[in-house]
């Protein structure tokens, strides 16, 4: 969407990211330069983070979020160019909450029947 807001946890509501850092990457995915402080980022070794990306979770709730890769400055003319990042997220992870209130708006919805299990980010401290 184009419209100022942000993008919530599908699972816990937690603010995750804002509208102002969305961007097209012609992925499929919706796509953000920076992230709230409710993301979490998986750590790991710096080259195969640049090669693999690595894993994105909600820090209040431990959801799959996407990856974040730091190919950031190859989206010239984006916010992405001057952060470096993208954070490459699952439609279905988020919930657009739109600025001054309104409907949300969900992203894609599980098939019928799907059951969303969240389990226990691996990398989260005990």
């Amino acid at each position: 969407t184009e419209n100022a807001g942000t993008y919530a946890c599908a699972g816990c509501n937690a603010p995750l990211f804002a509208s102002r850092d969305k961007f097209s990457s012609g992925t499929g995915w919706p796509s953000f330069s920076a992230a709230l402080e409710g993301v979490e980022e998986e750590d790991m070794d710096p080259i195969r983070a640049t090669l693999d990306g690595r894993e994105v979770r909600c820090g209040n709730c431990g959801g799959h979020l996407g990856d974040l890769f730091n190919d950031g400055w190859i989206y010239r003319g984006t916010t992405a160019a001057r952060t470096g990042k993208r954070y490459c997220i699952d439609g279905a992870a988020l919930v657009f909450k739109p600025e001054g209130g309104g409907e949300d708006v969900f992203g894609d919805i599980p098939p019928p029947g799907k059951v969303i299990r969240y389990e226990q980010s691996m990398y989260r401290g005990a």
